[in-house]
């Protein structure tokens, strides 16, 4: 039996030290990692290559969250259950009335390693790799 390759994650996010601290520690638990700093950058490595997570920011320039989520849901419906999203914003009643919406997980920023690993473990098991 031929083992899996390593999980990919994307995780887009407009912050370059959350960015750089995170896929650090994802990529030392063995993951391979992709990053982008806003929804349009990640569309366009969605092309390039699948993801079996895909950690998201909310708040970001030129394609925030919530419009990413949509052309993904559109273009890659499939991966829209792949979405885990971070926010630092969780006092707005657009991001409450957005994350009730969608359904996905999500996580406040910033999140302790753990908690973001737990999430992450449990997209995996929901939809292991193909």
């Amino acid at each position: 039996m031929v083992p899996h390759p390593p999980a990919t994650i994307l995780v887009i996010d407009d912050e370059p030290s959350v960015i750089r601290a995170l896929a650090g520690l994802l990529r030392r638990d063995g993951y391979r990692v992709g990053t982008a700093s806003n929804g349009r950058y990640a569309l366009a490595q969605l092309q390039e290559q699948p993801y079996d997570v895909i950690v998201c920011d909310l708040r970001m320039p030129e394609l925030d969250g919530p419009a990413f989520y949509a052309v993904l849901t559109r273009q890659y419906p499939a991966l829209r259950q792949r979405v885990i999203f971070l926010t630092g914003d969780t006092g707005s009643e657009d991001t409450r009335t957005f994350l009730t919406q969608c359904g996905r997980p999500w996580l406040r920023k910033p999140s302790a390693i753990t908690t973001i690993r737990h999430a992450i473990q449990q997209v995996l098991q929901a939809f292991p790799q193909a």
